[in-house]
């Protein structure tokens, strides 16, 4: 795989910089993230192909990181924990773990585990696509959105580019086209309740998903923000 992308979600800062320059020789980029709510604030913005995650973080379970990953892609996850104990260990990987390293370990292992962990994947995305005879295509205006691949295209057939939760948030609004939706339907909808406390996080998601698409749309904007409310996604203007 060319330009992966790996997030290490770790409160021990000296060992992720250890990891990281492991990783990096390998010539992989990497992004760090010490707490549960750093990590939701990155994935939001940018795309991940490996989550290196610690079970203990300061605000919260490395289960429920692994559990919030799985809702909503299938990119590679190691845990890396000084947790020994068999029942970490089958929890993980029952909610989607790709692999379980314990601390301490020895560098070169590690970087070998996310090798092979980017082949398992590489051979996991050939073979799902090569099972789509048939794509599901949704047409919007000037815009088709290729919901098998998860990309959106302008009228001249360029993709645009649009981070996970941007396509999740798109995809809301073609299945609520012409209704009104609360920012509480669409964080429920995209995020789940953990979300739910500040629904005012949805208008930056929202603002930069306007503008991306604004772009490939030759500059219509089919969103109407409904004040108080929320928004709508207009098949007529």
């Amino acid at each position: 795989m060319q330009n992966v992308n790996i997030l290490i979600v770790d409160d021990d800062l000296s060992l992720s910089e250890e990891v990281a320059e492991a990783l990096r020789e390998q010539g992989y980029g990497v992004t760090f993230a010490g707490s549960r709510h750093h990590f939701e604030k990155l994935v939001s913005d940018k795309n991940f192909d490996v989550f290196v995650v610690d079970l203990l973080l300061p605000d919260g379970h490395g289960h429920e990181i692994i559990r919030e990953i799985r809702r909503s892609c299938s990119a590679g996850i190691v845990v890396l924990s000084g947790k020994v104990e068999e029942v970490d260990k089958v929890v993980s990987f029952e909610l989607g773990a790709d692999d379980y390293v314990v601390k301490p370990f020895a560098r070169s292992e590690f970087v070998a585990r996310i090798k092979s962990l980017l082949r398992r994947i590489e051979g996991r995305v050939f073979q799902e696509e090569s099972n789509d005879a048939v794509r599901s295509v949704i047409e919007f205006g000037e815009l088709r959105t290729d919901t098998n691949v998860r990309k959106v295209f302008d009228a001249a057939g360029q993709e645009i580019q649009l981070t996970k939760l941007e396509f999740d948030l798109w995809l809301a609004f073609l299945k609520g086209r012409d209704r009104v939706l609360t920012r509480e339907q669409l964080i429920l909808s995209i995020r789940g309740r953990s979300w739910a406390g500040y629904d005012r996080s949805i208008d930056g998601l929202v603002s930069r998903l306007r503008k991306k698409l604004a772009i490939g749309s030759g500059g219509d904007d089919y969103f109407e923000t409904i004040r108080g409310v929320g928004y709508m996604l207009r098949s007529h203007r």
